[in-house]
Parts: C-alpha cells; sequence; structure tokens
C-alpha cells in the first residue's frame, strides 16, 4: 500500500509540474529593464477584489500553520507586479499550498485523485504590492526526484488567475543545471529562493512575482 501510495504521489507530482512548467515558464522576467529596486519606489496599480476560492481575502501577511506543525517554520514574502515588471499591484490575491514535512499534502494522498492540500492560504496583496505567508519548509514527494516546491497562483479583477511557476529552494540536490537554466531570471524574480535563517530560528526567502500580459 505504500508503495502504491508513493507511486501515486510521484506520478501525479510529474503531471502537475509538466502542466505548471508550460504555463508558468512565460510569467518569468528577463531583460536589464526588470531588475528592479524596493516596491515603493515605484508606482501602484490598485485593483478591485479578485475572485477567488476566498471571497473574503483580506490580509497581506498571513500564517498557514501553527507553532505545533511538524518541520522548519519558514516565511516567505515578496512583492507581485502588473505585466510592465515595474508596477505593484495592490489587491492582487495570491493563493499558495504546499505538501508537509513528510512530503505530503494530506492524509487523503494515494488514492489516485487531484492533491487537497491541507497547507495552504490565500492574501491579498498591500499598497506596495506586497505579500508574506508564515508556513514551513515543505518536504519533496517521497521517493524524490523532483524539487521540494510550493505551488501558486494569482488573480486580480483585471487579470485572469494565472498558475505561477512554483517556489524552489536553493541548494535542493533535486535541481539540475537543466532546469535551473531553464527558470533563470533576474534579481528575486527567480523561482530559486535562497533561504536564511534568522536569529530566531525561522527560514526567511524572497520571490517577487511578475505576471504575463493578456
Amino acid at each position: 500500500m505504500l508503495e502504491q501510495k508513493i507511486n501515486d504521489i510521484d506520478r501525479r507530482g510529474f503531471l502537475m509540474r509538466a502542466g505548471i512548467a508550460v504555463v508558468g515558464l512565460t510569467a518569468l522576467p528577463f531583460g536589464p529593464g526588470l531588475l528592479l529596486g524596493c516596491a515603493s519606489q515605484h508606482a501602484v496599480i490598485n485593483v478591485s477584489p479578485a475572485a477567488t476560492n476566498e471571497t473574503g481575502v483580506k490580509e497581506a501577511k498571513i500564517a498557514m500553520v501553527t507553532k505545533n506543525e511538524p518541520g522548519e517554520p519558514l516565511i516567505v514574502s515578496g512583492t507581485i507586479y502588473g505585466p510592465d515588471g515595474t508596477k505593484p499591484l495592490a489587491g492582487a490575491v495570491l493563493y499558495v499550498y504546499h505538501t508537509d514535512a513528510r512530503g505530503l499534502y494530506s492524509e487523503k494522498d494515494g488514492n489516485g485523485q487531484p492533491p487537497d492540500p491541507r497547507l495552504k492560504g490565500w492574501m491579498r496583496t498591500d499598497a506596495d504590492g506586497r505579500y508574506e505567508f508564515r508556513t514551513i519548509k515543505p518536504a519533496p514527494y517521497p521517493g524524490g526526484g523532483i524539487p521540494a516546491h510550493i505551488h501558486a497562483k494569482v488573480s486580480t479583477a483585471a487579470i485572469a488567475e494565472q498558475l505561477i511557476y512554483e517556489y524552489w529552494f536553493e541548494g535542493d540536490s533535486f535541481i539540475t543545471d537543466e532546469a535551473r537554466q531553464r527558470v533563470a531570471a533576474p534579481s528575486t524574480f527567480s523561482p530559486i529562493m535562497t533561504l536564511k535563517r534568522g536569529g530566531d530560528g525561522v527560514l526567511r526567502g524572497v520571490r517577487d512575482i511578475r505576471l504575463r500580459a493578456t
């Protein structure tokens, strides 16, 4: 049963990654004009509330886990930009989900159905386009072969919901040179985050997001 469970997870992970890779790669920004400084130095695009599974989302900073959740505490933050890569989006809704410290989305994993993630959250960017979520560092799927990652999608009133390339973690042995070249992007737009551990023992990483033009 365990072997079948692992096989199901690995197969599902491959299919999800294949689909996200096609969509998400086009969201990565390229070119020297996209090397950005602090979001507050740029004009902000204000958008009305976006359609989402959690229509009441208001907070830009959320906690997805309790202090009792097994795993290494992690805080991810960043800024969401419009297609031009320079104007932060206020009011954009970011949805993220990932596996737990075992590499599982929930106890339902392995039944051949789409993942039903237990660790997930919605947040709405603030006036400077910024977001932040507190969680734990996800583990890779049992059986290995796929980097540990966080899935994400963004929606706004003006831009249809977009899948964003997964958050990866620098130093993951499953990130190949080929994969690294494929997702290369300037500055903090890279989906491969470098994590730093603070004096409080919490890992922190930064990932900015540039949406695609529709």
